[in-house]
């Protein structure tokens, strides 16, 4: 429940978060509690740390819990997976970090973030944070984490002025969390570095908004207007959205206008443990078969018709060469958009499961609870009549004890009327 879940430290303020039912998902938990939320608020806001609120210092600045519960919630980030994040309007670093200790070391983690003083903010928060490096070239601020947390980098420059025909923007990102308010114009042009397949997450105006780019199909709009998407968001057949809340966020900056580049993640022997498994096995196979002779010695076993080379027709240094220019989704087959839906619509109906059975278990709670409150009424009416019983006999007691006191004041009355007179008789004789 929105603005309910403070704490004292972090593990009361999680716990909040998941009794309200703003995080539902183990993983989503598993991060909030490893990422505590005292290494990013703004300098001199320590006590407030875990408090349901925004907190904001200057340009430094960080939403309250319930929101980033929700929006990680809604981002639908798969664990230890290779799934590509987009933090635009990064802030503190908070969000990037939970999307890393998420998402494993095998993901890419993009945060874009206009002002030197967040940036240095956000340093020195990842820093308390986890032990790192920070490697600094051309305005990109690569996070090198000495355990397997995948790097995190910080690109200064202007959310609203991503390339998209340049750097890893060509490619697209499977995940996008904007953190300060756009409008709609301008979400119809972040959602362009979507992958198909993606899922946005982000304030709209005064709402938060979770947008899904699933292709060139007209869907209807998932959310609680009835609006078309194209008036809701503004976006077109190939996006659906869905209105997750009211919200109040501070706008994205527009100027200084600054083109930003996010740099292309660029393959190598060394690089290659971050790239998706179809990408692994394929390169794999290439250079393995690189080091095969172009000639090779016919097998003894099969026919002519079975035999087949399997060395590549060109040296292991130009395949080195030719993959340092393909990105992570070169070897991925092609889905259509039956594709993506079919896989929507198994994750919607594992999410119904998952709801399904937490409403039975709910529902077998409630059941508890009204066999205890019968057993308390049970007791209640039980103490009630004993105490009305009590009540009784001591009014009762109260009252024969009121009725002997009067019985006692008038035989004084007589006796002391009876004496009189026979002192008026003594005195007459």
């Amino acid at each position: 429940m929105a603005w309910r879940s403070s704490g004292t430290n972090n593990t009361e303020m999680v716990d909040k978060l998941k009794r309200f039912g703003v995080i539902t998902s183990d993983h989503v938990e598993e991060g909030l509690r490893r990422v505590d939320r005292k290494f990013f608020v703004p300098r001199g806001n320590e006590s407030m740390a875990h408090s349901d609120q925004p907190l904001k210092e200057g340009n430094v600045h960080i939403s309250a819990p319930h929101i980033y519960g929700s929006a990680i919630e809604a981002l639908d980030l798969v664990p230890n997976s290779s799934i590509s994040f987009l933090n635009i309007g990064s802030g503190t670093g908070y969000i990037s970090c939970i999307a890393a200790e998420i998402l494993g070391p095998n993901s890419l983690n993009y945060g874009v973030e206009l002002h030197d003083d967040v940036i240095a903010h956000c340093k020195t928060s990842i820093a308390k944070w986890k032990m790192n490096t920070v490697e600094e070239r051309d305005g990109v601020y690569v996070f090198h984490f000495a355990d397997c947390t995948a790097d995190i980098k910080i690109i200064k420059g202007n959310g609203l002025n991503i390339l998209k025909t340049k750097g890893e923007s060509v490619v697209g990102f499977d995940r996008i969390y904007i953190g300060a308010a756009v409008d709609k114009e301008d979400l119809a042009n972040i959602t362009k570095l979507l992958s198909p397949g993606g899922i946005l997450v982000g304030p709209v105006d005064d709402e938060l908004v979770k947008v899904m780019r699933v292709g060139n199909i007209s869907l209807e709009v998932e959310g609680d207007r009835e609006d078309d998407n194209s008036s809701l968001v503004g976006l077109n057949e190939e996006f659906t959205s869905q209105i997750l809340s009211g919200v109040r966020f501070a706008p994205l900056v527009l100027k200084p206008v600054v083109n930003t580049v996010i740099p292309a993640n660029v393959w190598n022997p060394s690089t290659q443990r971050g790239y998706p498994s179809e990408f692994k096995h394929a390169s794999i196979q290439l250079l393995m078969c690189s080091n095969s002779e172009l000639i090779q010695p016919l097998p003894r076993v099969p026919s002519e018709e079975e035999r087949f080379n399997v060395a590549a027709m060109l040296p292991r240094t130009i395949w080195l060469e030719i993959l340092s220019y393909t990105h992570r989704k070169w070897f991925e087959p092609e889905h259509n958009e039956t594709e993506y839906l079919k896989r929507r619509l198994r994750e919607e109906k594992a999410k119904v499961a998952k709801a399904e059975k937490a409403r039975r278990e709910a529902e077998e709670r409630c059941l508890a609870v009204e066999r205890e409150r019968a057993v308390y009424r049970l007791l209640a009416r039980r103490w009630q009549s004993r105490l009305n019983l009590l009540l009784s006999q001591q009014e009762r007691h109260d009252e024969s004890a009121r009725q002997q006191d009067e019985a006692a004041e008038e035989l004084s009355d007589l006796l002391d009327l009876a004496g009189g007179a026979q002192n008026n008789n003594n005195n007459n004789n």
